[in-house]
């Protein structure tokens, strides 16, 4: 099963002599409940594939499409209402609003959907629960170390169980010993979720325990591997 994929995608900016191509051509199916890292040089286009897979940027020519929708259809409120419900994010740099609490910062995905009041209570919590900051529920995030904060902000990428879950380098803000325990974390949130995660990273403890590795240079994809067993892939 793909949960989500890139056909053919440029993503070209400016125009005449001035253009840059910062991805070109790229065809790639992201398998779902995997593990996938796009490694490459800075500048290679791994952040622009993922501001493709999530909707934030539009390919200049190709497709792109996530659970089986084409994103180039939908337009203002109808992405909006898509990515809410389809797809989490992580930031490198946590991103947290600084006046919420971890509590309200996860939740605050939810404002955007329905819902009954008390069941979102019971799912944030118990997934703060699950990532080991149940206790910190009503810090705010200036409160909290680097750690604590990415273990936030992963809850929050995952409490509308999206498809899919984008990580931009998630683990360059921290050291290696916080590093692989987040890694860790979010491979268990993955497994647990069935949520596909896919990852921009030079970190080698996070290409390490790929499942999926897409090598990108100059914009265009080199290589594609495939390291787990190919009958998870049917």
């Amino acid at each position: 099963m793909i949960a989500a994929s890139l056909k053919n995608a440029t993503r070209t900016y400016g125009a005449g002599a001035t253009a840059v191509s910062a991805l070109h051509e790229a065809s790639v199916d992201i398998v779902a409940n995997r593990f996938t890292v796009l490694r490459g040089p800075s500048g290679s286009g791994k952040t622009t594939m993922l501001n493709l897979f999530g909707g934030i940027d539009r390919a200049t020519s190709g497709k792109v499409a996530v659970a089986g929708q084409e994103l180039e259809t939908l337009r203002g409120r109808a992405l909006s209402d898509f990515r809410a419900r389809h797809i989490g994010f992580v930031f490198q740099s946590f991103n947290l609003i600084p006046v919420l609490s971890a509590y309200e910062n996860v939740e605050y995905p939810l404002t955007l959907l329905a819902g009954s009041k008390a069941k979102r209570r019971d799912e944030i919590l118990a997934l703060l629960d699950a990532v080991g900051v149940a206790r910190h529920a009503r810090r705010l995030p200036g409160e909290l170390s680097g750690g604590q904060q990415q273990r936030v902000a992963i809850a929050r990428a995952l409490i509308t169980r999206p498809v899919l879950v984008l990580a931009d380098e998630p683990t360059a803000n921290l050291d290696s010993e916080t590093g692989a325990q987040i890694i860790g974390l979010m491979r268990r949130m993955q497994r647990e979720r069935a949520t596909s995660f896919v990852f921009s990273s030079h970190d080698p403890q996070l290409v390490a325990s790929a499942d999926d590795v897409v090598d990108i240079r100059d914009g265009r994809i080199v290589s594609v591997k495939r390291v787990a067993p190919s009958e998870v892939l049917q």
